[in-house]
């Protein structure tokens, strides 16, 4: 992507695109009560641009901003504000590292997915961050993040960010438990599909970019739900954890199939592929075709340098060597489950607003 051939949006645009939002994940637990994760139109800026040059350098008038395009998703420090809350020690830098590392795969697969669809979900991989004029515009509670760590509103797309808070929840043993028994991963994909399926901008009009970047994130939260709901079958009998990675593992691989051309053109090929489960045992397969050269580089606004692995945090005496411990520890005994999971509250909205049956 390059910013000197980039859009120029008016900051009335920019700002007005983030008011529009649907829900995508509510509280399954007691310490998510007051948080919530939503989707919504996120138009991006790249930090820097390759030339040196800062990106509102590009503006040709005071009230343009040069923007790399959009993407439909969440912001960072609202995934980590939805993660937080347990209050057990080192919880920040857990939570960041355990993103990161729920996002390592798709970000590798990222890296071999060829079609019109590859450079739209990179957009949503921790890539880009929130234009500046729309930031306003975004009132949900977002955590603190340190700059060296990341930054609040970096871009994540809908389906990564779905697929990561669930990764990082099913880390708690009791919590996967009750994930699975609801069979809340399924249910709160096709949720946000439907949702998206049924997206109208009341704010101002959406340009071809924006259209293209939501199709996209369509597409994928449709493979993954497939993906989700086939595993939910097919590992019926596994243990509860078992059952629920299974789940995110079949659902990131197929909304991010490594190897594989992704756009309207191939999808039913990729959903025929997922029913016949041939899907997850060709996706290691190289395809020979070199990789897309693309600016938006995967994860790049999640620093890796400073999130100290657990290794290295032991050695140095940090606190965050054992959150992990801890999470799982303080977690089991001081969380309860909410009475209303957020799938439920979006199946029952779905059916108020659209009279849909999930």
């Amino acid at each position: 992507m390059d910013l000197e051939n980039s859009d120029e949006l008016s900051k009335g645009e920019v700002q007005a695109a983030g008011y529009d939002r649907v829900q995508a994940l509510g509280p399954f637990f007691e310490y998510q009560r007051a948080t919530a994760v939503y989707v919504r139109r996120l138009v991006l800026t790249l930090p820097c641009s390759t030339s040196g040059k800062r990106p509102r350098d590009y503006a040709k008038a005071r009230d343009s901003v040069a923007v790399c395009g959009s993407a439909f998703g969440t912001t960072l420090g609202s995934v980590c504000a939805y993660l937080e809350g347990r209050g057990v020690p080192g919880e920040k830098a857990y939570v960041l590292r355990s993103i990161r590392t729920q996002l390592l795969p798709i970000a590798d697969a990222l890296k071999s997915l060829r079609g019109a669809d590859a450079a739209y979900l990179s957009r949503g991989l921790a890539s880009c961050r929130v234009a500046q004029a729309q930031r306003a515009a975004i009132s949900e509670p977002l955590s603190r993040i340190d700059s060296k760590y990341g930054h609040p509103y970096t871009c994540l797309g809908a389906t990564a960010a779905i697929l990561a808070c669930f990764g990082v929840m099913s880390t708690v043993p009791v919590h996967a438990l009750h994930l699975v028994n609801d069979d809340s991963l399924v249910k709160t994909l096709r949720c946000v599909a439907e949702q998206l399926d049924h997206w109208r901008s009341s704010t101002c009009a959406m340009a071809e970019d924006g259209w293209c970047a939501l199709d996209a994130e369509r597409r994928a939260l449709r493979r993954a739900t497939d993906a989700a709901r086939l595993a939910l079958y097919v590992w019926q009998d596994a243990p509860a954890p078992e059952r629920l990675q299974r789940q995110i593992n079949w659902a990131r691989i197929a909304a991010f199939p490594a190897h594989t051309l992704v756009s309207s053109f191939t999808q039913p090929n990729i959903l025929r592929s997922i029913e016949t489960q041939s899907l997850f045992t060709s996706v290691d397969r190289d395809s020979g075709v070199p990789p897309p050269v693309v600016e938006t580089v995967p994860l790049s606004q999640i620093g890796e340098g400073k999130l100290l692995s657990a290794r290295k945090a032991r050695r140095k005496g940090d606190a965050a060597s054992d959150a992990s411990s801890s999470w799982v520890t303080l977690s089991s005994n001081a969380s309860s489950f909410s009475n209303v999971s957020a799938a439920s509250s979006l199946d029952g909205e779905l059916v108020s607003r659209f009279g849909v049956v999930m």
